[in-house]
C-alpha cells in the first residue's frame, strides 16, 4: 500500500515515454547475437560454496546490503562480481571477512570446509586481497 509520502512518481514528469525504434539492420543484428554477461543476480547458497571446497573464486567486491530476516533481525548480503555473473550472499564467515573490504576491491575467496555450531554447518573460508580494483582504474 503506498502513502502520501512514498507515492509513486512517473518519468519523465507528466508520464510521457518516448521509444526509440530500432532499424531493421539492429533487428537483424539482435536475432544473430550472441550471448555475453549474466546481469541476473543470483544467491550463492552455503550448499553451492561447500560443493566447491579449496576451489578458489576470484571476484570484485561491490558492497553490503542491510536485510532483515523474518524474525525483524538485521542481517548483510555481500554483492560480489566474478566477471561472468553477479551473486550474493549472505554466510557470516565471509560477510564478516568482506566488512573492511574497499569498495571495487578484487578478492579470491575459497571455501575451506566447514564447522557445526548448534546443529548447524557453517561455512569457513579464506578470504584474500588482489592487486585490483575496479574504481580505482588500471594501475
Amino acid at each position: 500500500m503506498q502513502t502520501e509520502e512514498n507515492k509513486a512518481e512517473l518519468h519523465p514528469k507528466n508520464g510521457e515515454i518516448t521509444f526509440m525504434m530500432p532499424s531493421t539492420n539492429a533487428l537483424g543484428a539482435l536475432k544473430k547475437a550472441e550471448k555475453g554477461r549474466q546481469l541476473t543476480v543470483s544467491y550463492k547458497k552455503k550448499e553451492e560454496w561447500l560443493a566447491e571446497v579449496d576451489k578458489p573464486v576470484k571476484c570484485f567486491f561491490l558492497g553490503l546490503k542491510e536485510a532483515t530476516d523474518a524474525k525483524g533481525e538485521t542481517y548483510f548480503i555481500a554483492k560480489l562480481h566474478d566477471g561472468e555473473k553477479a551473486f550474493v550472499c549472505a554466510q557470516t564467515v565471509l560477510v564478516q571477512s568482506l566488512m573492511s573490504t574497499e569498495l571495487g576491491q578484487g578478492v579470491e575467496i575459497t571455501c575451506t570446509g566447514s564447522t557445526k555450531t548448534n546443529g548447524n554447518e557453517i561455512p569457513l573460508f579464506d578470504v584474500v586481497e588482489l592487486n585490483v580494483n575496479i574504481t580505482k582504474g588500471d594501475e
